[in-house]
């Protein structure tokens, strides 16, 4: 028992589309975020390599050059800290904005279905009536016309449910 006739081709919606370009999408935020991982990590080594010279030069007593090589590398990891970020935020934009492309382009492909679908569709000839006209067959039981209006009081005569 279905809705649908059988004339009807209904095409689903590429949904094995849908979740390949997302798994695709996740495969390529990976691999970006892996590269900035990667980069970290150089940052870091940098800055170690950095202290450890200045721990060097802080053995001669010369404590000019200890502050010279720290405050080099307290600039040097904070400028490095600041592009890391950056092209975070650059990839999280990319991503962000992929995603989104994504759902708007399964949404509008659902919508070509739907719209294919009831081009397709003929009315059946087995059909209730008042599926035709809904808002009026739906206006009998909410007591309203089509129009919005109410529907008229019923006349003081009539019996009411106190004298019947």
């Amino acid at each position: 028992m279905s809705d649908i006739h059988r004339s009807l081709l209904v095409q689903p919606v590429p949904m094995l589309g849908v979740g390949m370009r997302m798994m695709q999408l996740g495969f390529d935020e990976l691999q970006a975020a892996l590269g900035l991982q990667a980069k970290r990590v150089e940052r870091d080594r940098a800055a170690v390599q950095h202290a450890c010279d200045a721990l060097l030069d802080a053995r001669t007593y010369d404590m000019g050059t200890f502050v010279n090589t720290w405050q080099a590398l307290t600039r040097e990891y904070f400028a490095a800290s600041a592009v890391l970020f950056e092209q975070s935020q650059d990839l999280a934009m990319r991503n962000q904005t992929a995603l989104g492309a994504l759902f708007r382009d399964a949404v509008l492909d659902f919508a070509k279905v739907c719209v294919r679908a009831q081009a397709q569709a003929s009315p059946q000839a087995g059909a209730v009536p008042q599926a035709a006209d809904w808002m009026t067959y739906l206006g009998r039981f909410a007591g309203v016309h089509p129009n919005g209006e109410a529907a008229p009081a019923k006349s003081a005569s009539g019996p009411t449910s106190a004298n019947a």
